[in-house]
């Protein structure tokens, strides 16, 4: 009973992480929720946010229907035939580590925390903690997040979600890099030289 609930109480708890308790704390320590989707000029950028928002609905649909359905769900249904402790573990274990990463490298960021991109902001450039590891620990533990998510329920669409959310986060990525170099120049090219774009040592820095 308990493991099909699971996927829903990881999703929700990212939701209330990104969504609430982050910007409430970004609102009382430095007076603005930094919640910027849809605020960024120039259809790209909406696109992306739109897909983000569609990312979560969908996992979280489908999270609701493994807890109260989950017989509906024809691949974890079959799956059910073979021994899935090991899935289930391995999946949990993600989702819990993903949770404890975001909330630090959300934590790390003070004052430059934010959803979406703000051109005019200049808060600053975190280079230390997670960030002196990881140019984007946030975006890691939200691969890590889905990753386990589809451990625990392991259908197409779950696959679908997953591809799509490594497509959609190294589009956003490309889109930050690219503010990030405008905003901070040499300082940021010369730390993206040194650190990598999802984990150590790979995706450093090439001007590309």
């Amino acid at each position: 009973m308990i493991p099909r609930f699971l996927p829903l109480a990881g999703v929700l708890a990212t939701l209330v992480v990104a969504f609430g308790w982050r910007p409430w704390l970004q609102r009382r320590r430095y007076g603005a929720y930094g919640i910027l989707l849809f605020r960024a000029s120039g259809p790209a950028q909406h696109l992306r946010d739109a897909f983000a928002v569609a990312l979560f609905a969908l996992l979280l649909a489908q999270s609701l229907v493994a807890a109260l359905a989950p017989e509906s769900l024809l691949l974890a249904q079959a799956d059910r035939r073979a021994p899935a402790g090991l899935r289930l573990g391995l999946g949990a274990l993600l989702m819990l580590t993903g949770l404890v990463l975001l909330v630090t490298a959300q934590l790390e960021l003070g004052a430059s925390w934010r959803i979406g991109i703000d051109e005019a902001a200049k808060p600053g450039l975190v280079t230390s903690g997670l960030y002196g590891r990881s140019r984007n620990p946030i975006f890691l533990a939200l691969l890590i997040i889905v990753a386990g998510y589809t451990l625990l329920i392991p259908t197409l669409l779950s696959l679908a979600l997953l591809a799509g959310a490594y497509v959609g986060t190294r589009l956003q990525i490309a889109a930050e890099e690219a503010y990030l170099s405008r905003t901070y120049g040499a300082q940021y090219r010369t730390y993206a030289q040194r650190v990598g774009r999802l984990v150590p040592g790979i995706g450093k820095w090439n001007g590309q």
